[in-house]
């Protein structure tokens, strides 16, 4: 949070020192976008010389199998963020830097249906006990981006690539089991140590890479 901070502290006070006299407001560009966050698309809108607002929205479903403990689950990624993003676009240099902030609905959802015994926790489970294993872990509603980026213009067409930390806090996960001992007090017990080995498998997650290329259209 405190790299964040200064970032978006380091872009108002740049954007402070750029001539403002008689600037007016104008769109900049329309793109599509796609990355690590998923696709979608973006408006910049001019509001000094060397800054520009964007618009953002992505989003993305995809399907992958993991094992966390010894249990093989079906994951499901949903991707989806819609936010903020500022801009310091020097002039001449292809480089820029940029801050954000977004609506996060960003979540994992995992299901097992184990065939053969399991062990949740410290004690070993049948299949009918267990019956369905459902996970879902979420993450912070509001979610902060820092980033650069370096872009390539070729007349009104715009190419660029950015790369950034995307802070959407702790995973907060709820698990739950279809199984026959699905309100048993000791099978409970089990269940939330299961619980905190997946938000330790998670965890890494709350720093979420987000890298993504972009196609502008400038007006």
């Amino acid at each position: 949070m405190k790299t964040i901070t200064t970032a978006v502290s380091a872009i108002a006070l740049l954007s402070a020192l750029t001539p403002v006299c008689a600037f007016a407001i104008e769109p900049a560009w329309v793109g599509v976008r796609g990355g690590t966050n998923g696709v979608g698309g973006e408006v910049g809108v001019r509001i000094l010389p060397t800054v520009v607002l964007r618009g953002v929205g992505q989003g993305y479903d995809y399907g992958y199998d993991q094992t966390i403990d010894g249990i093989a689950y079906d994951g499901n990624l949903k991707l989806g963020s819609y936010g903020l993003q500022a801009d310091f676009r020097p002039p001449i240099v292809p480089f820029y830097v940029t801050a954000g902030i977004f609506a996060n609905d960003n979540q994992f959802d995992l299901v097992a249906t184990p065939a053969t015994n399991v062990v949740i926790g410290n004690t070993s489970y049948t299949p009918a006990q267990v019956g369905t294993l459902n996970t879902k872990a979420t993450f912070n509603d509001i979610a902060y981006f820092v980033g650069a980026g370096v872009k390539l213009e070729l007349g009104p067409i715009e190419t660029a690539l950015e790369a950034g930390v995307y802070y959407q806090g702790d995973p907060k996960v709820v698990y739950t089991s279809t199984g026959l001992l699905a309100s048993n007090p000791s099978f409970q017990t089990d269940l939330a140590l299961e619980t905190a080995k997946i938000v330790d498998e998670l965890d890494a997650a709350r720093y979420w890479p987000m890298v993504t290329l972009m196609g502008r259209y400038k007006f």
